[in-house]
């Protein structure tokens, strides 16, 4: 029963993640596409992407394998 709690946890860690890095990733690239930034922005634009499905990814294993959000190993 506590790893699936703790999958649990893990997977709700995984959704916040998404969404603390997804709603400013959207809302960067609307602003680049409509020119209210420079170009130049892609950049930080790239690299907020890629680490936040990094971020997002270990979280997801994390949730598969019924390992708490704090834990390397299961309990």
């Amino acid at each position: 029963m506590i790893r699936v709690w703790d999958g649990f946890l893990s997977g709700l860690c995984a959704l916040v993640t998404l969404v603390l890095i997804g709603l400013p990733l959207w809302a960067a690239y609307r602003a680049v596409t409509a020119h209210l930034v420079p170009v130049w922005f892609w950049a930080p634009l790239v690299i907020l992407g890629f680490l936040g499905l990094i971020m997002v990814a270990a979280f997801g294993r994390k949730a598969f394998r019924g390992v708490h959000p704090m834990r390397d190993r299961r309990r």
